[in-house]
């Protein structure tokens, strides 16, 4: 097996951007927080919780899913992104 990413074993969106320290505001399939990657005093980051996309309104940061956030936020390649989010398996 060539591919070693599994999408399914990316955590639930709402559980990792919990853990990630925000707090996810509002209700229904987008939500509001505190955005990571600026100066943010308002929460203008909107997460899709249903796959965890996510975009900045004040910043302009986006990406489609917890995946993209890590390696935005950490500044990880895809594959160490995938292997901390528990993603990506070393074992074929």
């Amino acid at each position: 097996m060539n591919n070693r990413f599994n999408k399914n074993q990316l955590p639930d969106p709402v559980c990792y951007f919990s853990a990630q320290g925000l707090n996810l505001i509002g209700g229904g399939e987008w939500r509001s927080a505190i955005c990571p990657f600026h100066e943010d005093n308002k929460p203008s980051l909107r997460i899709r919780i249903e796959n965890g996309a996510f975009r900045c309104l004040a910043c302009g940061e986006k990406g489609g899913d917890i995946l993209a956030f890590h390696q935005k936020r950490y500044g990880l390649a895809f594959k160490d992104a995938a292997r901390a989010l528990g993603a990506w398996s070393d074992h074929g």
